[in-house]
C-alpha cells in the first residue's frame, strides 16, 4: 500500500486547500455578520427569506424616522411659547438637568433665559477651553461649621487690602502676603497648605482654611435675579459645595441647547409631503391639536377618520401608538411598549394625551432613504445567500483538511516514525513567539495601513449569542445600508488566507511534538529547570562561579545605586580584576583546545604547557596530558599486537603452505596414475577441490593481513583499464558460463588510463568478477561497464544477487561478510574487504550500492590525460 495520503505533496496541497477554506469561511462569516448584522444562525437563516418590508431594518428605519418626529416635536415645545420662537422663555438649569423639562420657572435661582443659552451654548460649542474655563478665578473657604463659601479672586483679595478680614497662622514663620501671593498664583489647589483663621474687621472668626477652586466655568451671563452665580450658590443651602456639580450641569445644557437650538432652525423640510413616504399624525388630545405633514389630514374633529385612512391600503406599514398600551396597533414586527415608552419619554411631563400614527407607502411613490433602503437591501441579500453557503462549505472544507492533516503529520509513507521539521527542534515557546510575532506584526502593517472598510463590530456578537443562550445577539442589518468593494473582499480573503498559514505552521508543529513527546522537553521552561538541576548537581564546581557571578553584579548596581565615589572606584577594581580573569581563562582554554586538537589529529607525544596555568584549567590541562600519554602507549600496545598477528597469520600461513603443495602435489600424482576404481577417483576429486579451496583461502588471509598492516609494497605503473576488464573477463568467462551469468561489457572507444599497481589491480577486478560468479542468480545479465571523463575513470558491475540482501552495503565490505547469510556457496568473506582496501591504497574510492537485489559494486580512480600518459607522470 503506497500511503498516498501520507506523501509531502498530499499534505503542502491539504495545507493549502486548508487555508484556502480558512480564508473563505472568514470572509463569507465577515461578509454575513456585515450584512445581517446578527450571529444568531436562525436569524440569519430567516433573513434570507424575507422580504424588506418584513424585516429588521425596515422596523428600525420606521423605528428612527418615528423618533426623529417626536424629538422635532420636543425641540419646538422647548424653543417656542403658543406656537412662536421665545428667546426670553427662562430655562432653570439645575431643572432641566435632572429632570429634562423646562417649566418657565426659576425654582433653583440658577436660570437664564434660552437667547442666553442659544448665544452662550454657540460660543461654548465652538470655543476652545481657554475660552472657556479659567484656572485660577474663585477661591473657596471653609467655614467653622464644615460648610464652604465661594469668592471670586479679585473679590477676596480686595477684602484683605481693605483690612475686611485678616489672618492668623499657627506657625509663626508664616504670613498673610506669601499665603496671599501663593493664592493669587494658583499654587493653593488643596486643603491643609496653612494651618489658619481668617477673621473679620471686628475680630469674629470667618474661616479655618482656603483654597484655589481650580478651573471655573467663565460666566458669559448672570443668573436670572442675581449679579453672578457665586451670589445663588453662596445663598443656597442645597448647593453649599455643590460648585462642581453646577458648573457640568451648566455645561451640559449649553450643549444640550445648542444642538435642539440647530435641530429647530433646520427644519421640517424633508419631513413635508412630497419629500418622504413616511405620514404621520400627532395629536395632542389635551390642547386638541393635530400635526401631521399630510394637509388632508389636518383638523381635530376627523382625526380618528385620517388614523383609518392612513392605515388602509395594501402597500402600507403603519404602526399606531395611543395613551393606553393595550390599544397599540400594528402590522410591523416592532415592540408596542417601547414604541408607546418611547413617546411618552418625548414629553417633558411624561404623562400627557398623546396619539402618534406613523406609516410608509411601501409602492414608494419617493425615492426617499425607505426607498434606497429597499433598493440597497434587495441588491444584498443575494450576496448574504451567497456568504452562508461559502460560509458552510469553507467551514466544512477546512474542517476535513485539519483533521487529515492532524492524523497524518510527522508520518511518512510505510513508517510510523515520528519525523520532525528542523523548525519542530526550535524550543516551544520560541517557536510559538515567532509564528505570533510574524502574524502580529502583519496585522500591524495592515491596520496602519488600513483594514477593509467592512464593520467587524458585529462579529464580538457571535461569541456573545453562542455563550449565553439566552442573551440577544441580534443586530440590526447592514443589507440596507452596507455596501462591500470588491477590494474590501480581496484584503479580508488576503489577511485571512496569511492567518490560517500561520495557525497551520504552529498547529501542525505542535501537533509534531506532542507525538513525538518533545513539547515539553522541548520547551524554554524545560531546559531552564533541567539548567538549574544541573547546576545544583554540580554546585561543588558552579558555586564559587555563582557567588563570584552575583557579587560582581551587585557592586555593580550598588554603584550605580549609590553614586559614591569610593563605591564607584571598588567596582571599577572589580571590573579590572573581572577583565583579567575573562582573559586569563580564554588564554588557558586556548591553550587546552590546542592539546586537544594536536592529540586528536594523531599528535599524541604533544603535551600542554602548564606554565601559569592554576585551579581547574590546571587540572583539566594534567588530565589531557595524561590521555595523551596513555593514548601513545595504547596505539604503540595496538600496533604491537597487530604486528604480533600479521607475522602469526604469515608465518602460520606459510606453515600450512608447504604441506598444503605436498598434498597438492600428491594428489596430482596419483590421479594420473591408473586407477580404475571410480569411486576412488572420485574422492581424488574432492580432496583436490578441498585442497584448492584451502589454498585460497590461505593466500586471501594473507593478502588481507597484508593490506590491513600496510606491509605491501606497490608498483604504479599506467594501465589501460579497457584491456584489463577484457582480460578479466575472458579468464572468469567459464565460471560465469557454469552459472549461465550472460556477461554485458560496455567499454569506452578511448584509452581509460590509470595509475596503479597492475598485479594489485588485477586482484581488485578479480576479487568483484568473482564475487558476481559466486552469487548472481542463475540466468541473468552482468552488467560491466567503464566510462571515462575529463579528470576520471569509474567502473561499475552490476548484478541481481540470488540470495536477499538483508544487510547494509557498507558490511559487505568488512572482513569474513558475505552475501550468502546460509554460507552455501564457496567464499571466505574477504574478497571484497581486499579490493575495497586495495582500491584505497591506489587512490581511487570504492563504494557498494544494493537496492533490493541489485549490487553495484563502483571503482573510480583519476585518470590518467594523454601529455601525463606521454611524459608517465600522474596527473
Amino acid at each position: 500500500m503506497n500511503q498516498w495520503y501520507r506523501r509531502t505533496l498530499t499534505k503542502i496541497i491539504l495545507v493549502l486547500v486548508g487555508a484556502l477554506s480558512g480564508a473563505a469561511f472568514i470572509t463569507s462569516l465577515a461578509i454575513a455578520v456585515t450584512f445581517a448584522g446578527t450571529a444568531n444562525p436562525a436569524g440569519v437563516a430567516r433573513m434570507v427569506r424575507e422580504p424588506y418590508e418584513e424585516s429588521a431594518d425596515f422596523s428600525a428605519a420606521v423605528g428612527n424616522m418615528t423618533q426623529d418626529v417626536l424629538a422635532q416635536f420636543r425641540v419646538r415645545d422647548m424653543m417656542e411659547t403658543d406656537g412662536a420662537y421665545n428667546p426670553d422663555k427662562l430655562i432653570d438649569v439645575m431643572e432641566y438637568t435632572q429632570t429634562g423639562r423646562i417649566s418657565g420657572g426659576n425654582t433653583s435661582g440658577i436660570a437664564y433665559t434660552l437667547g442666553q443659552l442659544e448665544d452662550w451654548g454657540e460660543d461654548y460649542y465652538i470655543s476652545d477651553s481657554s475660552a472657556l474655563y479659567s484656572d485660577n478665578e474663585v477661591v473657596v473657604c471653609r467655614r467653622p461649621d464644615g460648610s464652604y463659601y465661594y469668592y471670586y479672586l479679585d473679590d477676596f483679595l480686595s477684602r484683605f487690602e481693605r483690612g475686611e478680614m485678616r489672618i492668623e497662622f499657627t506657625d509663626p514663620a508664616q504670613d498673610q502676603a506669601t499665603f496671599l501671593q501663593e493664592l493669587q498664583e494658583g499654587r493653593l489647589t488643596d486643603s491643609g497648605g496653612y494651618e489658619l483663621r481668617i477673621y473679620d474687621r471686628e475680630g469674629a472668626e470667618m474661616y479655618t482654611d482656603c483654597w484655589n477652586f481650580g478651573q471655573s466655568l467663565r460666566e458669559r451671563y448672570a443668573p436670572a435675579g442675581a449679579k453672578n452665580l457665586l451670589e445663588v450658590v453662596n445663598g443656597s443651602q442645597d448647593m453649599n459645595g455643590q460648585l462642581s456639580a453646577i458648573y457640568e450641569g451648566i455645561a451640559m445644557t449649553l450643549t444640550d441647547i445648542y444642538d435642539n437650538s440647530i435641530q429647530y432652525q433646520n427644519g421640517w423640510d424633508w419631513m413635508e409631503e412630497g419629500n418622504t413616504n413616511f405620514t404621520y399624525i400627532y395629536i395632542n388630545e389635551e390642547t386638541k391639536q393635530v400635526y401631521t405633514n399630510r394637509a388632508d389630514y389636518e383638523g381635530y374633529a376627523d382625526a380618528e377618520a385620517h388614523i383609518q385612512d392612513l392605515k388602509s391600503g395594501e402597500n402600507v406599514r403603519y404602526l399606531i401608538v395611543r395613551p393606553k398600551l393595550r390599544d397599540f396597533e400594528t402590522n410591523m414586527n416592532v415592540s408596542a411598549s417601547g414604541e408607546w415608552t418611547a413617546l411618552r419619554s418625548s414629553r417633558p411631563d411624561g404623562n400627557a394625551e398623546i396619539v402618534f400614527a406613523a406609516a410608509v407607502d411601501t409602492s414608494y411613490p419617493v425615492q426617499d432613504q425607505f426607498y434606497e433602503g429597499r433598493e440597497n437591501y434587495n441588491s444584498n441579500l443575494p450576496f448574504l445567500r451567497s456568504a452562508l453557503i461559502m460560509l458552510i462549505a469553507g467551514g466544512l472544507m477546512f474542517l476535513i483538511c485539519t483533521v487529515w492533516l492532524s492524523v497524518t503529520d510527522g508520518k511518512k509513507p510505510g513508517d510510523e516514525t515520528i519525523h520532525l521539521t528542523a523548525f519542530d527542534r526550535w524550543k516551544t515557546e520560541i517557536a510559538a513567539a515567532l509564528i505570533i510575532l510574524v502574524w502580529g506584526v502583519v496585522t500591524l502593517l495592515l491596520l496602519s495601513v488600513g483594514l477593509p472598510e467592512i464593520d467587524w463590530s458585529h462579529a464580538a456578537q457571535s461569541a456573545e449569542y453562542y455563550m449565553d443562550e439566552y442573551g440577544t445577539a441580534y443586530l440590526y442589518s447592514g443589507l440596507f445600508t452596507t455596501a462591500i468593494s470588491l477590494a474590501d473582499t480581496t484584503g479580508v480573503f488576503c489577511y485571512g488566507f496569511f492567518s490560517f498559514l500561520c495557525f497551520y505552521a504552529g498547529y501542525l508543529s505542535l501537533i509534531r511534538r506532542i507525538r513525538a513527546k518533545i513539547l515539553w522537553k522541548g520547551s524554554l521552561v524545560f531546559a531552564v529547570i533541567h539548567f538549574v538541576k544541573r547546576a545544583l548537581n554540580s554546585r561543588r564546581d558552579t558555586l564559587a562561579a555563582g557567588i563570584l557571578t552575583v557579587g560582581f553584579i551587585g557592586l555593580q548596581l550598588l554603584a550605580i545605586a549609590s553614586r559614591s565615589v569610593p563605591v564607584v572606584f571598588l567596582s571599577f577594581l572589580a571590573d579590572l580584576a573581572a577583565l583579567w580573569f575573562i582573559l586569563t581563562g580564554a588564554m588557558a582554554k586556548g591553550r587546552i583546545r590546542k592539546g586537544i586538537e594536536e592529540i586528536a589529529s594523531g599528535n599524541l607525544a604533544y603535551r600542554i604547557d602548564l606554565n601559569g596555568l592554576r585551579g581547574t584549567e590546571r587540572h583539566m590541562a594534567e588530565k589531557v596530558n595524561d590521555i595523551g600519554g596513555g593514548l601513545n602507549r595504547a596505539v604503540d600496545e595496538a600496533m604491537r599486537n597487530e604486528r604480533l598477528k600479521t607475522d602469526l597469520i604469515t608465518n602460520v600461513s606459510h606453515d600450512i603452505k608447504t604441506p598444503l603443495t605436498s598434498i597438492i602435489n600428491y594428489v596430482d600424482i596419483l590421479k594420473r596414475s591408473d586407477i580404475a576404481d571410480e569411486k576412488i577417483r572420485g574422492y581424488l576429486d574432492i580432496l583436490e577441490a578441498k585442497a584448492q579451496r584451502l589454498k585460497t583461502l590461505t593466500e586471501d588471509v594473507v593478502e588481507a593481513s597484508k593490506v590491513s598492516s600496510g606491509n605491501i609494497t606497490l608498483e604504479y605503473m599506467d594501465v589501460d583499464l579497457r584491456e584489463m576488464i577484457r582480460q578479466t573477463e575472458g579468464e572468469m568467462a567459464e565460471k560465469f558460463s557454469a552459472r549461465k551469468l550472460t556477461m554485458i561489457v560496455s567499454l569506452p572507444e578511448e584509452p581509460a588510463v590509470v595509475h596503479v599497481d597492475g598485479r594489485r589491480m588485477w586482484r581488485v577486478l578479480e576479487n568483484i568478477f568473482n564475487n558476481a560468479a559466486k552469487y548472481a542468480m542463475p540466468g541473468t545479465r552482468v552488467y560491466a561497464d567503464l566510462t571515462a571523463s575529463e579528470t576520471e575513470v569509474r567502473f561499475s558491475l552490476k548484478n541481481i544477487s540470488e540470495q536477499p540482501l538483508n544487510i547494509p552495503a557498507e558490511e559487505l565490505t568488512e572482513r569474513f561478510i558475505r552475501g550468502d547469510i546460509a554460507r552455501s556457496t564457496e567464499g571466505s568473506g574477504l574478497g571484497l574487504s581486499i579490493a575495497k582496501s586495495l582500491t584505497t591504497m591506489q587512490g581511487g574510492r570504492f563504494s557498494l550500492y544494493l537496492d533490493g537485489d541489485l549490487f553495484r559494486a563502483d571503482l573510480t580512480f583519476p585518470r590518467v590525460t594523454r601529455g601525463a600518459e606521454d611524459s608517465g607522470i600522474n596527473t
